[in-house]
């Protein structure tokens, strides 16, 4: 439960289509009202037509909030340029199903729950279909093996998995992917501060419906780049088949320090994409990734700041690299729905940022102290 006073607070209002998950997400946790108004409301030039209000994806993002959110109002206006929603009670759950559609991937909707879930009066259990890797979205790699052990650092602990079961390249691939996330009372204080030195490179390179050599071709790009800077690097592939697959191909690269701080990049090919660019790209990103100084990457600023801010009374302490546009927003989106602000100070030497955070002492009424 997330105590406040007995006042009715007044409903939130935002223009735009513009960080609507986040809204929707910090919406729920802070139980808040909120208003989006101006959704697309005139068709971008060059878009498909028909291109004003919610998009596809944006609607589907609401119809999984529904399943796990017991109790909560969705309204939409008749163009789908305006959305009113009354958070309920945010239950989680097993058993659940969700079709992802194609426009974006499983990436789209597993980040939301990975800041709902840990607050839920049950734990989480749900199956995606949908495009396991999509050029605009996390690929369910990163999620498994950068985005999970980021949860474990505050504390959430029990039956945490990303089970891939079967992988779905865009545009047309049904891939299948089970998540299962645990419930806890409250989150431990994040403190880290210091990157250490990588030490090693771990990394998968994944095709559907692609010849073998594909893959080989874009390993050996990868380790090109990264081997000039360490020897440890492993890339391992796994070629996939079936109608349902689609057919595509992409990179995930993670990078291992000495204290254990976990960095990801990654890249996806397809439609006539050059497999060493592809792989040399992924390989860069890392690079740059840790040229930046920070013990997180940016793909999961956003998440860390969000649950630094929702945990223990107590001050949590991260280095990142310069913070991303979604991590600025989410900062701001702290300070509107939860009067939460974050103290930034800049290191000279490499750009870095450490971010401390009071956490407003959320506590998870569903879980009992034992």
């Amino acid at each position: 439960g997330w105590r406040r006073s007995g006042k009715c607070q007044p409903m939130l209002h935002f223009s735009g289509a513009e960080d609507l998950r986040q809204r929707v997400v910090l919406a729920t946790l802070a139980r808040r009202q909120i208003r989006i108004t101006g959704i697309r409301a005139e068709a971008v030039a060059g878009a498909e037509e028909g291109a004003v209000g919610l998009s596809d994806a944006e609607a589907s993002f609401l119809r999984l909030v529904e399943k796990v959110v017991d109790g909560c109002e969705i309204a939409i206006n008749e163009t789908g340029t305006e959305l009113r929603y009354r958070p309920g009670i945010l239950v989680g759950g097993a058993g659940l199903v969700h079709d992802c559609g194609k426009a974006r991937g499983v990436g789209y909707f597993v980040e939301p729950l990975l800041a709902l879930a840990p607050f839920a009066k049950r734990d989480l259990q749900i199956t995606f279909r949908g495009l396991t890797n999509h050029a605009h979205d996390v690929g369910v790699d990163v999620l498994r093996s950068a985005s999970l052990p980021l949860l474990k650092r505050f504390g959430i602990e029990g039956e945490m998995a990303l089970q891939v079961v079967r992988r779905g390249a865009p545009p047309s691939g049904v891939g299948e992917v089970v998540l299962k996330l645990p419930a806890v009372r409250t989150l431990h204080p994040l403190h880290l501060t210091d990157p250490g030195r990588v030490k090693r490179v771990r990394g998968l390179a994944y095709g559907s419906r692609v010849s073998p050599q594909i893959l080989a071709r874009v390993v050996e790009a990868a380790r090109g780049v990264l081997n000039s800077y360490l020897p440890d690097v492993w890339v391992y592939t796994d070629a996939s088949g079936g109608k349902e697959a689609g057919a595509g191909y992409a990179v995930c690269l993670v990078a291992e320090s000495t204290n254990g701080v976990l960095l990801a990049a990654e890249a996806t090919g397809g439609g006539g994409a050059d497999p060493e660019e592809v792989g040399a790209a992924a390989a860069s990103q890392l690079m740059e990734e840790v040229a930046q100084g920070g013990a997180i990457d940016a793909a999961h600023q956003p998440l860390a700041l969000l649950l630094m801010a929702f945990g223990a009374q107590d001050v949590s302490r991260l280095r990142t690299g310069p913070l991303s546009p979604a991590a600025v927003s989410l900062l701001r989106g702290l300070d509107t729905f939860l009067g939460v602000r974050c103290h930034m100070t800049t290191e000279p030497a490499d750009g870095s940022v450490l971010v401390s955070c009071r956490g407003v002492g959320f506590s998870n009424a569903a879980k009992s102290v034992i």
